[in-house]
């Protein structure tokens, strides 16, 4: 098949006694393989199912025996680095050791202490999405805050603490906090309280924390979102102790990310005469006549895109919104259909939004003049880096269709298909 070589099956009729046996002929495998990341000195050879439920076994017993042994899959390193950062010499946060951290999925969290100025590469994307020289977590945190924790290379007082999202605009952490330990048995106390920070802006403050000697440091990101920079200082001159927003604007592509396609009536009608009776067309698409009315908001990729009749590049090739604060915000796209039709399916596309589709959304078509809800509010968070597909019991004819994105997020393609 397709996936011949990239993994194994294991079948087994033992049921639930199966667990113990499946997970050591996988353990086997992986090592004979010499699997990358992999701790196999983390994988176990038994586990107690004493005061589980049946249910639980096999999640709990696969996890345990196989899956805890696995190195969590990381957005990828900074390779080119910026220029040295002037204060580097005296930042206490340069060379500190990352601990611990809630959630590093979009850009590592060791980045906020990396001692170079930040760089930034428009045409640079990953596995995660855009790469970025920060730490930056995911939208839709449903917790009070992101967290990150990390041991100074050298305990010292902070007087002084400076924050920078430089690079982040509609996507930067909207407020920091910082605490500190004496000790790792000691209570956090307050460095920097709870600030609010402006995209691709530096804020510095200056603290009062009674000549404590801090050891480790706990970095607080509310609620989630882009923070490029920490600095932590004993002493700081005075003329860097102001608030400004950076005066080089963040960079953008010289060249299309995207295939661009406007076609002509000749071209739409050619494409048209290729289908035949009762197959599936997508009349949503560019291709057939499809055009965009209307998107709330394109912060981060044009909203034409999501009607684009060739498969999505990366990121930038679909519609994505800045990250929303508001309670019951949404964004919403209108597409009018190439002609108005019966609607048996629609399916929403998130192949390279991985950290960053939406976390729920609608549907609704119009039917002369007046919107009906097609689909009601869905999470479809889970679906992220794959695609979404509803079917559509109703035998009214629509002429255009709305997609609600709630609070926000990014969408590669909507396909909206009629049977001719």
């Amino acid at each position: 098949g397709p996936s011949r070589g990239l993994g194994f099956t294991i079948l087994s009729n033992g049921e639930l006694n199966a667990v113990l046996f499946i997970s050591e002929i996988a353990q086997l495998l992986l090592r004979e393989f010499n699997m990358s990341g992999i701790d196999f000195k983390k994988f176990k050879e038994n586990f107690d199912v004493t005061k589980l439920s049946q249910e639980e076994i096999v999640n709990i017993g696969y996890k345990n025996l196989i899956f805890d042994a696995f190195l969590p899959a990381l957005p990828e390193e900074i390779i080119e680095v910026g220029p040295i950062n002037k204060f580097a010499k005296t930042n206490l946060a340069v060379g500190g050791i990352v601990l611990e951290v809630s959630n590093q999925k979009f850009a590592r969290a060791s980045n906020l202490l990396s001692p170079y100025d930040p760089v930034f590469d428009p045409k640079l994307f990953g596995k995660q999405g855009k790469i970025m020289d920060s730490w930056e977590t995911v939208r839709h945190n449903q917790k009070e805050c992101d967290q990150m924790v990390f041991e100074l290379k050298n305990p010292s007082e902070i007087n002084f603490v400076t924050f920078s999202t430089k690079y982040h605009h509609g996507n930067h952490t909207p407020y920091a906090s910082v605490e500190g330990q004496v000790d790792e048995n000691s209570k956090w106390v307050v460095i920097a309280p709870k600030t609010q920070l402006d995209g691709h802006a530096f804020k510095a403050l200056k603290v009062n924390v009674s000549k404590l000697i801090f050891k480790r440091i706990r970095v607080s990101n509310y609620p989630d979102g882009g923070l490029t920079r920490l600095g932590l200082y004993k002493e700081l001159d005075a003329s860097e102790l102001r608030d400004y927003v950076y005066e080089d604007l963040i960079p953008v592509p010289t060249k299309p990310l995207n295939i661009i396609y406007n076609p002509d009536q000749a071209e739409i009608k050619s494409n048209l005469s290729r289908f035949i009776k009762e197959e599936e067309i997508n009349v949503a698409s560019l291709a057939f006549g499809g055009k965009l009315v209307k998107a709330s908001n394109e912060h981060y990729g044009p909203a034409i895109q999501v009607i684009s009749p060739f498969s999505p590049m990366n990121m930038f090739d679909g519609l994505e919104s800045a990250r929303s604060r508001k309670k019951d915000h949404f964004e919403e796209c209108i597409v009018s259909l190439a002609w108005a039709c019966v609607v048996h399916r629609i399916e929403l596309d998130f192949t390279y939004f991985v950290n960053n589709n939406p976390l729920f959304l609608s549907l609704e078509g119009r039917v002369n003049n007046e919107w009906v809800e097609i689909v009601g509010k869905t999470r479809v968070k889970a679906f992220a880096g794959n695609s979404k597909s509803f079917e559509i019991k109703s035998d009214q004819l629509f002429d255009q269709i709305k997609v609600k994105t709630i609070p926000d997020g990014g969408i590669n393609r909507l396909k909206v298909f009629t049977l001719i």
